[in-house]
């Protein structure tokens, strides 16, 4: 019996302790995946953009690419990107948004390409802080300055809502929290209690009364598309949406997301 024990005592520190340990140590190499090497604007032939260099108050260096409007009161578009991409890789959204008049500001996320340091929300969401006060000093209007983040970079612009708050919200394929996802994605583990990195959209969006925007695609293979029906049916302010038939994590701009937005930005 002695033995027997012993063997499911190891058992279960091999099966569960030691993959919970790992897990919760590891858990930001899950979460953030920067992939590659900075690509500049001139790969892309795209000579409008002005590439940045910010500076965070903790001291990390930000590369932001920064479209200017073509009037001084066109809104100005804050893009948030997701967790595999960089601040190059919505670079079509950047010139359809451009060519139709509106000013975009992109950040490469601390630890992305084209920036220092590591991601944590708290870094995610410190450099967005820094992109929306570099527009304010630009001179730029609060009710100019529209949101718009795309899966993590959903919950990004949740969360700087809470402090700069937007004229306007867009959310493309958002999810309700970082808990929930964990919660699917590892079901055996305490997630609630081992995350780092909440990204509560859920919380946030209770304290805002701000117009929003809310897309998703019904094949969504990454964020349920039910949880981003969940984050927008809860919300109390303004708000509007498109659902995607058949469209998935990554080609809403393309299946009727661009005229959306375009649209609506056109009526702000």
């Amino acid at each position: 019996m002695v033995r027997l024990l012993k063997i499911l005592l190891a058992s279960f520190l091999i099966l569960y302790v030691l993959p919970l340990v790992a897990v919760y140590v590891l858990q930001r190499n899950f979460l953030y995946l920067p992939r590659g090497d900075y690509i500049p604007p001139e790969a892309f032939n795209m000579p409008q953009v002005e590439e940045l260099a910010l500076t965070m108050e903790d001291g990390g260096d930000l590369t932001a690419w920064w479209l200017a409007p073509s009037s001084e009161n066109a809104p100005i578009i804050m893009f948030f990107h997701g967790n595999g991409s960089s601040v190059f890789s919505n670079h079509d959204i950047y010139a359809d948004l451009n060519g139709a008049g509106y000013g975009v500001l992109g950040v490469a996320y601390p630890g992305y390409p084209g920036s220092s340091g590591k991601p944590t929300q708290a870094g995610l969401v410190g450099a967005s802080q820094t992109q929306y006060d570099w527009l304010i000093s630009q001179g730029i209007a609060p009710e100019r300055i529209v949101f718009y983040g795309t899966s993590l970079g959903s919950g990004v612009a949740a969360q700087l809502s809470l402090s700069r708050r937007p004229a306007f919200l867009i959310m493309e394929a958002p999810f309700t929290s970082g808990i929930d996802m964990g919660r699917e994605t590892m079901p055996i583990f305490p997630v609630k209690y081992l995350m780092k990195d909440t990204y509560r959209s859920d919380l946030a969006l209770e304290q805002l009364d701000v117009p929003l925007l809310w897309l998703h695609g019904t094949r969504d293979e990454v964020i349920r598309f039910s949880m981003g029906r969940e984050l927008y049916e809860a919300y109390d302010g303004p708000k509007d949406d498109l659902v995607v038939e058949g469209g998935m994590h990554t080609n809403l701009w393309g299946l009727g997301g661009r005229e959306k937005i375009l649209d609506t930005l056109s009526r702000l």
